[in-house]
């Protein structure tokens, strides 16, 4: 079942087969046709709404079912201009060697106005202007004022979340199709908690078909909806993944970057491989994909990611398929827990911090590592002192309790 992704598998490969938002698909067609007819209004459309609602997969089966090429390109591929230009300036100007019809795929295209790029954005207008092929890109929230050049130039086309009965219908499809027992209970639990997110819903159906259980009793073992998509449904996806396109995908639609995904596998990881010596074997492809992440954030070198990506999922995936199929639930990662729950202690110790670093001028992280710790022991040995200096730096009630707090 886990060979490839559900979620692929069972994209549309016709138009007629998207499912839902028919007013959204038609005004797309109306475009295209418009451009079959050489006046086309706007060069560019852009297609927007919430993850998993079929923008994508309505691109992939037009040009499908057309025979066209699909240059499909994604927010990480746009860092500078001259990027920009070599993926999508040549393809926008010619037909394939063969003769065939083109589209451009821009997927996640807020993606790029929520990333520091040089030039990007702007190279891209410049291409909508020149393109002689369709362009259309994908975004699930289009209003950043970054994107406002290309809204004016792009035909906008909304798509809004899935009715549950559609939903619902389609993983009763994909049940019949896969040839699997699923109460209609527990579909239209599964519908329900995917809120008209129609990939997420499928990637539920999957990760509990792989645990060989269908149920309501089940899909609660996943634990909760945190995001746009299934965090723990993710993280089925990841550490089952045959391929590296598989790895890749567990993150896509996810509203969660890389860094944040590898600590949700390195803590499931102890509980999801128990052998202490495959365990090892997975660890050590977690920590080869944790020093590419650190070079990424240390250098800006996004391009790296390409090798993070693929260890810590398809790379543990790999050594988890040494040992026996099992289904474990998925835990929350202990340092986000931790980190959750001391969040607002450390907010007061670093507003100590910051008004240390004003008053001495010195950088907050300074104060934080050297002042900050004699300033709690004079206000604990010498309350009296303790209470002078805090009026000096301003201190409110709350910050001074926090000092006072013996091992705080």
């Amino acid at each position: 079942m886990q060979n490839i992704p559900w979620t692929e598998k069972y994209r549309p490969k016709r138009v007629s087969e998207v499912a839902g938002n028919k007013e959204a698909v038609e005004n797309f067609l109306k475009w295209l046709r418009s451009w079959e007819a050489g006046k086309p209004g706007k060069k560019a459309a852009l297609l927007h709404g919430p993850a998993g609602v079929g923008k994508t997969s309505l691109v992939l089966a037009y040009a499908n079912e057309n025979n066209m090429d699909v240059v499909e390109v994604n927010a990480s591929d746009f860092r500078t201009a001259e990027r920009i230009k070599q993926i999508v300036g040549m393809s926008s100007q010619q037909r394939t060697i063969l003769g065939k019809k083109r589209i451009i795929l821009v997927d996640e295209v807020d993606g790029i106005a929520a990333r520091e790029d040089v030039g990007g954005l702007p190279a891209l207008s410049r291409i909508i202007d020149e393109t002689k092929v369709p362009i259309v890109m994908v975004a699930n929230d289009p209003w950043d004022q970054r994107l406002a050049t290309l809204r004016e130039k792009s035909i906008l086309i909304e798509f809004k979340r899935l009715p549950r009965t559609t939903v619902q219908a389609q993983l009763k499809r994909i049940c019949e199709a896969e040839k699997i027992e699923c109460p209609d209970d527990a579909l239209k639990s599964i519908a329900e908690r995917s809120s008209g997110d129609l990939r997420s819903a499928i990637n539920d159906l999957q990760a509990l078909a792989a645990a060989g259980k269908i149920s309501r009793e089940a899909l609660n073992a996943l634990g909760y909806r945190t995001r746009d998509k299934e965090i723990f449904a993710a993280l089925a996806m990841a550490f089952n993944a045959k391929t590296v396109r598989e790895g890749r995908l567990a993150l896509e639609g996810l509203d969660l970057d890389p860094p944040s995904f590898f600590q949700w596998i390195f803590d499931n990881a102890p509980e999801q491989i128990p052998d202490v010596r495959v365990l090892s074997d997975a660890l050590e492809k977690l920590a080869r994909a944790d020093i590419h992440i650190q070079r990424v954030n240390n250098l800006q070198r996004w391009s790296l990611m390409k090798y993070a990506i693929p260890l810590m999922t398809t790379g543990v995936a790999v050594e988890k398929r040494k040992l026996q199929p099992r289904f474990v639930k998925f835990s929350f990662p202990s340092k986000i827990r931790f980190m959750t729950k001391t969040r607002a202690e450390r907010e007061v110790r670093e507003g100590i911090a910051g008004k240390i670093a004003k008053l001495c001028h010195l950088s907050t992280r300074k104060a934080m590592r050297h002042m900050l710790p004699y300033l709690k022991c004079i206000v604990q040995k010498n309350p009296e002192e303790g209470r002078r200096l805090a009026k000096a730096l301003g201190l409110s009630s709350e910050e001074l309790s926090y000092l006072q707090r013996a091992g705080s």
